[in-house]
């Protein structure tokens, strides 16, 4: 996902936290991914580093053991 296509995606969203909630672990992965890279730019898109939180928290939720959504499970 390139800068135009992250800042698209993030204009397009009304909430980030159900946006992040909604996607796959993989569709997660790919955005924490672009997310990280943006803020390793020296202008990044205004709001990646709320998204990113976001997203990495949503990621961590994800792998606590016992959670519906996390990896491995059934």
């Amino acid at each position: 996902m390139n800068r135009s296509q992250l800042t698209h995606f993030m204009r397009q969203s009304a909430d980030p936290e159900e946006t992040l909630t909604a996607a796959s672990t993989d569709e997660l992965g790919i955005i924490v991914d672009a997310l990280y890279r943006n803020l390793d730019t020296l202008k990044p898109v205004i709001g990646a580093q709320d998204w990113y939180d976001l997203a990495t928290e949503e990621l961590a939720r994800r792998a606590m053991p016992g959670s519906p959504d996390a990896y491995g499970a059934a």
